[in-house]
């Protein structure tokens, strides 16, 4: 579950910035906030954008404001790794077509 969180977390901070971020950068960043990325909770990823996601930004030459910031948050904490995300169940074969 925490590898979907991880995956989750990338693919929200890429969307806010409109700009990819270096996956590996943001893995490294994440276990300098004290978290496993392979096994990421809530509480981690909390920790995450409050200690670490500032400076990536700033390595980044990326800015945030406030409300986007906000708006990120809620994204990347609402989200439930034990349930499929949209693009998950749309890429799921249907049962019965060949």
């Amino acid at each position: 579950m925490g590898q979907r969180y991880f995956e989750h977390l990338y693919a929200e901070v890429c969307t806010a910035l409109g700009h990819r971020v270096p996956r590996y950068d943001l893995w490294l960043r994440v276990w300098e906030a004290g978290a496993d990325p392979s096994e990421l909770t809530r509480e981690h990823v909390r920790a995450f954008l409050e200690s670490q996601l500032p400076g990536l930004l700033a390595e980044e030459g990326r800015f945030l404001d406030r409300k986007a910031l906000r708006r990120l948050e809620k994204r990347v904490l609402d989200f439930d790794p034990r349930h499929p995300t949209p693009e998950e169940r749309f890429g799921r074969p249907i049962a019965g077509t060949t």
